[in-house]
């Protein structure tokens, strides 16, 4: 009977999602995991196929890292929270933020503002301020902007705003933008 290989499929997991977190993808490699768990290359390589398989297993693991933050963040279903959410996860985990958002080639992001901009978040949005859909929908639309923005500000370490001064900003903008559409609305005789 052969010996029991000591390394898991987790273990390598682990290791390299927390070099991705720390170093970025490009310091996940088959002798830097191995290195890393003290091992030779032959457990990563008799657990995923290749590095693309391990590198997916890690994409999947950042996506379905950021949204736990994003479920942790939102205490009902506000673009104030999903925005905050967004920027916290920025600011814990720059890595996985410029690999996904700030990926020019990925298109991750477009793919973020859709899931943010959900019908729950345009019809709270509705509710709370008595908007059409459409201005609703606007006005989420520019949060995750204003948020895309500050977040990557955030993760490159380009401005180190505090989380209360974050949700200051994402709640003075968001109120502008209200006021703007209610008194567009007003004018409009919508």
């Amino acid at each position: 009977m052969p010996p029991k290989q000591r390394i898991t499929r987790e273990m390598i997991l682990e290791k390299s999602f927390s070099m991705f977190c720390r170093d970025g993808m490009d310091a996940v490699n088959a002798r830097s995991v191995a290195k890393a768990l003290n091992c030779s290359t032959q457990p990563i390589f008799s657990y995923f196929s290749g590095m693309d398989d391990l590198k997916n297993a890690l994409d999947q693991k950042a996506r379905d890292a950021f949204e736990q933050a994003l479920a942790e963040a939102r205490g009902d279903s506000t673009i104030d929270n999903a925005c905050a959410g967004y920027i916290r996860f920025a600011m814990e985990q720059p890595r996985l933020f410029a690999h996904m958002f700030l990926n020019i080639n990925e298109g991750q992001a477009q793919v973020t503002m859709n899931a943010m901009l959900r019908t729950p978040v345009v019809e709270a949005e509705c509710a709370q301020t008595g908007l059409s859909q459409e201005d609703a929908h606007g006005i989420c639309e520019k949060m995750w902007i204003f948020a895309h923005g500050l977040a990557a500000l955030q993760a490159s370490g380009q401005s180190a705003f505090t989380p209360d001064q974050i949700w200051e900003m994402i709640a003075k903008t968001h109120e502008s933008l209200r006021l703007s559409a209610q008194h567009s609305q007003e004018h409009t005789g919508a």
